[in-house]
């Protein structure tokens, strides 16, 4: 099975910038009241029995890590279906090799080898440097970010979170100092 995570990781970028560009149109759909600044941007995914990625806004004052993102992702503005991420993982978990098109084009295949935690891995991996990619080229800036704002990436069942806890807020960084 081949998996193309190249057109994967552009429709996420256009998603992104979709969900920038209307974010003062809308009440927030995530944690926090609607004025205050966004403190957290929790992006969650799935592969095992869903394949989704969301991206949820959090203004609470006390944003943090906490597993909230996951009680905002019924509301469709919040998740980007991939069904592909999950016809994938479950033809892998049928023993199946799945050939992977990685954003610069290399490919990656994932196999028997590969168990839940390495393939949740993967793909976090991939969303995290997607995201660190938008923040450097400046996309985040329309949004309003507290001055302390930072991002997260977590898989939906916990097999990966990232950054790890204590650098958090140093690592994923949203405004630059």
């Amino acid at each position: 099975m081949k998996l193309d995570l190249k057109k994967d990781v552009q429709k996420i970028r256009r998603y992104i910038k979709k969900r920038i560009k209307d974010y003062p149109v809308y009440e927030n759909l995530g944690p926090g009241e609607d004025e205050d600044p966004i403190r957290l941007i929790s992006l969650g995914y799935y592969l095992e029995q869903a394949g989704y990625f969301a991206m949820v806004f959090d203004t609470r004052p006390d944003a943090d890590n906490d597993g909230e993102w996951t009680l905002h992702i019924e509301n469709d503005t919040n998740v980007l279906p991939f069904p592909n991420w999950l016809a994938a993982f479950k033809h892998l978990c049928d023993e199946g090799t799945v050939t992977v098109t990685l954003p610069d084009e290399g490919t990656h295949t994932l196999d028997e080898s590969d168990d839940n935690e390495s393939v949740a891995m993967f793909f976090g991996e991939i969303i995290r440097d997607t995201m660190l990619a938008l923040r450097d080229e400046g996309a985040l800036s329309e949004l309003p970010l507290d001055p302390k704002a930072f991002f997260i990436v977590e898989e939906f069942e916990g097999q990966l979170g990232w950054p790890e806890y204590k650098q958090r807020k140093e690592m994923g960084r949203l405004v630059r100092k």
